[in-house]
């Protein structure tokens, strides 16, 4: 159920980028970027190696707090 609840995500995402593509010309890099980077996150749900989706997953997650810490260390430097 949880695989099929992300693929439907991904897809409303999806359909979110693509109709932001249509209405504003200047973000079309992003749209597609965005939904390429979608389909992909959605799709590593349905590996078959329970052990490589975690460390997958693990991964992700690092990646994303890596993410907000840099963000963090921009802005309070005052790089943004």
């Amino acid at each position: 159920m949880i695989r099929e609840v992300v693929l439907f995500g991904g897809v409303v995402y999806i359909i979110i980028a693509l109709v932001q593509w249509v209405q504003n010309q200047t973000v079309q890099a992003e749209a597609a970027l965005f939904a390429g980077i979608i389909v992909v996150l959605s799709l590593i749900h349905y590996a078959r190696d329970e052990e490589r989706l975690k460390k997958i997953e693990m991964a992700g997650l690092w990646l994303a707090i890596a993410l907000f810490l840099g963000y963090a260390l921009a802005k309070a430097g005052g790089y943004l």
